[in-house]
């Protein structure tokens, strides 16, 4: 989600000042994406060039802000009818997510799986710690939550819940990436024993001649 839409979708509830809507969107998520008030200024400004809000500015003389930033006059945000049906849209529209991944942790497997000398399996191994370790702190704080009926606490818990499944996700794919990396070189040994001039073969050709020589014994028999 980007901070636009939620501001906007928020704003679809009813107008609200800037710093009110950073508030909102702070409960609205549970906490866990923290917004700056200039971000939020910067953005609704963004919103107001592109016909999704207007502003109503403050007369003449007004008081001063909303107590977010120094100076700072009262505005007020609301919605327009622009504004409502990008909301709509993007509600009623499923969150594309990319086919490609800039996810940095698989990305680095990816490159250390093809330089030489380096131990993946032991690589695997120190950030399934990590992983394992992220886990359990994500469980223990949903755990040491507080009123799960609380609006806030809901959308807390609900990013959380993501969070966990993540990090089981990525220590499942861990696992198979070590499962991965020590099949193909057991793959690779075997493969190097097969290709030593003399070595003994188990493969379909001596299976075949090991056949030919039975039936040649029992013919003269």
């Amino acid at each position: 989600m980007t901070v636009r839409l939620g501001l906007l979708a928020i704003l679809d509830q009813a107008p609200g000042y800037g710093y009110q809507l950073r508030s909102e969107f702070d409960r609205r998520t549970g906490s866990t994406w923290p917004l700056n008030v200039g971000q939020v200024y910067s953005t609704l400004e963004r919103l107001d060039r592109d016909g999704l809000v207007e502003r109503d500015d403050p007369a003449e003389g007004a008081a001063p802000g909303d107590g977010s930033t120094p100076g700072e006059q009262h505005r007020l945000w609301r919605i327009t009818a622009a504004g409502r049906a990008e909301v709509a849209r993007w509600l009623g529209t499923a969150v594309d997510s990319p086919d490609a991944t800039r996810d940095e942790l698989p990305l680095k497997f990816a490159l250390a799986a093809t330089l030489p000398g380096v131990d993946v399996v032991t690589l695997v191994q120190t950030q399934r710690r990590a992983s394992l370790a992220k886990l359990q702190r994500l469980t223990r704080g949903k755990r040491a939550g507080g009123d799960p009926g609380a609006p806030g606490e809901f959308a807390w818990q609900l990013v959380v819940d993501s969070m966990i499944f993540a990090a089981e996700a990525e220590v499942r794919w861990l696992d198979h990436v070590e499962s991965r990396v020590r099949r193909a070189s057991l793959a690779e040994r075997q493969w190097a024993v097969e290709a030593t001039p003399g070595a003994p073969s188990a493969g379909p050709t001596a299976a075949r001649s090991d056949r030919g020589r039975g039936e040649t014994v029992r013919g003269r028999s």
